[in-house]
């Protein structure tokens, strides 16, 4: 978005004349004209190719909410298994992990014969009870209650939370037990000791007994383990806040089938939600035999303890779970194995999207118009309209002119400083996506954004384009010409009109290469210190971007190339993007002139380098001139020195009388002071963070480096026949 007046040096060719010829008609007989076939012009070459390499950011530690629920076993067993009471400590010392990093929140379900919970939170007081070993223990491990417990504790947390935030946030699930499920029922109501001798046909199946099948083998607890559990049978009915997943009369209770299908509902969130990440991780906390009899000597009878049949069961819960599962000794262990990585992750940057757009160039239906200022609006439209073609904001309000031409019909006027009656009092872009804070207080977009819905469109060409910038519509179809907007608007045609012919033959294409990471020279790099970077590396090669012929006489036919790119941390669902924009200057003519004439800018690594060498090159040629000093290094102040007093006021260079001042502007802009070029080593630094992004510094002009180079030639010729030699050597002789 070009909101400066641009002054550009460069060669105006003279307009061709066309010349007719008169062919006289003699005699007074019939005589025919033949017709004559008309003349075919060449058709114009008004493309342009831009090829380089874009590298990411370097990969690192990113950062986003992170909320961690503890499902903490609290049965009676723990008595035994943890006399010392070691889980407490590390609790505390995972919660106060979270705690430091300002990202976290953590909750707690303890589970026994309930499910205890407090949602999720920041604040320690609110989970001091799962902290103290004196809150009691129950009678049950309940783990199906306290998986649907679970469930609902994160579903409702979701749906609290914005789509925006919950797509970046990662839930992690940490599932705490020293033993099996209890009660573990089978389904049905004559399955235990006391229904099978009872007399009485419990299930209704009309057999009573040791006549019913499912009284078989009914001392082998394995079998039926109802006999352990009174509440698997039981007639009355169960509490809400006692075994809170157990519904129906005698069901099926903590069997492996269910605790995995409450996994899966668990997991299921993810996708319903679109949520960052959601992982689940068991631990299993247990003593040696030997150590738990010193305590509880009976503990396998009396709490059906069984390390085995735990260890698998919790095993194959975290693989589920795609998390981690962890098997700890509290006898030997410290007070760190409830700590997860769960608080950063180390993403690689992969390139998410690239647009290149022509800032000059406007596309009204099928016709390709010019827009001077870079405003959004046609030269053409903004005679119509009276504004001003060389100005972003031809009233000076504050509201560019595309802005308040879109919203005209809502009280804004083009050229009327007093509609609104309240001019805009923030027109700072803190974005650079070029719609100041007036203008996105109206939107109601961000300031921060330059996409604010996320959907690879930024919000200045979701105006221009009449996409909505506040909904992810990229995929949508305004036109129904069958080509998405997103299409449509990166490849330079409009999605407000049909025009899928159009498209075919004229969009821009793009062509992109993944190299892969590679390590990239940084900006302070040097010889005596090399430094560099892993980045995520991409050739691009983006062809048939339109030119126009832009009128204003002293930068007629510059064109103003602009790519955009998003970059995100790769596996990191809802990761913000981050834009970068890289600016490039070609020149149109119509048929007199393209530059550069290949129609190809290259800022390969290769191309950089060859533009440097040729430039060394022709400063070495200046070295001989005997003007310079030549015990002492060559630089741009002696250079400028001898264009002031060798060279005329006005010197021609190719095709056009450039002011003295004027090259001498030019080798200031183009080299440093050890007539190093004033390019990067690295393509990818012409990508400037869109925040920062000022086309005047930051647009590479290759036809400088082709003019500079044209005019060191000049200065050489002129420096060899230099007046001011003669009386140089006169005041060294003396």
């Amino acid at each position: 978005m070009n909101k400066a007046d641009y002054m550009t040096p460069w060669t105006r060719l003279a307009v061709l004349a066309a010349v007719g010829c008169i062919t006289a008609l003699a005699g007074c007989t019939e005589a025919r004209l033949q017709k004559q076939a008309p003349q075919v012009l060449a058709s114009l070459d008004d493309n342009l190719r831009v090829k380089g390499r874009f590298c990411t950011e370097r990969s690192g530690e990113v950062t986003f909410p992170v909320k961690v629920l503890y499902l903490i076993d609290q049965s009676a067993s723990l008595q035994c298994t943890d006399s010392g009471q070691n889980r407490f400590a590390a609790l505390r010392k995972s919660v106060n992990t979270l705690r430091a990093n300002p990202n976290t929140e953590f909750a707690f379900i303890g589970f026994s014969s309930w499910s205890r919970q407090v949602e999720f939170t920041r604040n320690r007081d609110d989970v001091a009870e799962f902290l103290d070993p004196n809150q009691g223990l129950g009678p049950a491990t309940d783990y199906q209650g306290a998986l649907a417990t679970a469930i609902r504790v994160l579903e409702s947390d979701m749906l609290d939370v914005g789509p925006a935030e919950r797509a970046r946030t990662r839930y992690q699930v940490v599932f705490v037990s020293d033993g099996v499920p209890e009660p573990r029922c089978n389904a049905g109501c004559e399955d235990d000791r006391t229904t099978c001798s009872d007399g009485i046909d419990n299930d209704g199946d009309g057999l009573i007994d040791s006549q019913d099948p499912d009284c078989a083998n009914i001392e082998d607890n394995s079998l039926h383990p109802d006999n352990l559990y009174g509440v698997c049978n039981t007639t009355e009915e169960v509490p809400d806040d006692v075994y809170v997943d157990m519904t129906g009369r005698c069901p099926a209770y903590n069997q492996p089938g269910q605790i995995r299908r409450r996994i899966e509902e668990l997991l299921s969130l993810k996708e319903t939600y679109s949520v960052g990440g959601l992982v689940m991780n068991t631990v299993l906390l247990f003593s040696p035999q030997e150590v738990v009899n010193q305590v509880c000597p009976d503990a396998s009878a009396s709490f059906g303890y069984e390390k085995t049949q735990a260890e698998s069961l919790l095993r194959e819960m975290a693989m589920q779970g795609e998390g981690t599962f962890r098997d700890v000794n509290l006898n030997r262990e410290n007070d760190d194995f409830l700590q997860f990585d769960i608080t950063s992750l180390k993403a690689e940057q992969t390139l998410t999207s690239m647009m290149a757009t022509n800032t000059n160039a406007r596309r009204d239906a099928a016709a390709l118009e010019v827009d001077t200022d870079g405003d959004g609006l046609s030269d053409r439209l903004e005679r119509e309209l009276n504004s001003d073609p060389h100005k972003w904001d031809t009233d000076g309000d504050g509201y560019g002119d595309l802005f308040e031409y879109i919203h005209r019909a809502e009280g804004f006027s083009l050229t009327d400083a007093n509609r609104p009656a309240i001019a805009c009092d923030d027109d700072e872009d803190r974005d650079g996506d070029g719609l100041n804070g007036c203008e996105e207080a109206f939107l109601g977009t961000s300031t921060l954004l330059p996409d604010t819905d996320g959907d690879g469109i930024w919000d200045w060409y979701e105006m221009l384009n009449g996409t909505d910038p506040l909904i992810a519509d990229a995929h949508g179809d305004l036109d129904f010409d069958g080509v998405t907007n997103a299409d449509e608007i990166y490849g330079g045609t409009s999605p407000n009109f049909a025009d899928p012919e159009v498209y075919r033959d004229q969009h821009i294409i793009y062509g992109l290469e993944d190299r892969g990471l590679m390590q990239v020279d940084r900006a302070d790099s040097t010889p005596e210190d090399p430094r560099s970077d892993e980045r995520h590396c991409y050739d691009y090669d983006i062809r048939r971007i339109p030119l126009v012929v832009t009128p204003v006489p002293r930068q007629r036919g510059r064109n103003r190339v602009l790519i955009y790119t998003d970059e995100r941390p790769a596996r990191v669902g809802g990761a913000t993007g981050e834009t970068r924009v890289a600016c490039f200057e070609a020149f149109y003519d119509g048929a007199n002139l393209k530059s550069p004439q290949s129609g190809v800018i290259d800022t390969s690594v290769e191309a950089l380098e060859g533009v440097r060498e040729r430039l060394a090159t022709a400063f070495e040629g200046l070295e001989s001139c005997a003007y310079f000093d030549p015990e002492a290094p060559l630089t741009r102040d002696a250079i400028t020195e001898v264009v002031e007093t060798c060279m005329p006021p006005k010197i021609a260079l190719q095709t056009r009388l450039y002011p003295q001042e004027e090259l001498i502007t030019l080798i200031e802009s183009t080299v440093q002071g050890d007539l190093t070029p004033k390019i990067p080593h690295h393509p990818h630094a012409l990508f400037v963070p869109i925040q920062n992004f000022r086309p005047d510094r930051d647009c590479h002009r290759p036809w400088e480096f082709d003019l500079l180079e044209d005019f060191i030639d000049k200065i050489e010729s002129a420096c060899q026949t230099c007046p001011g030699i003669d009386a140089a050597a006169s005041e060294e002789s003396q």
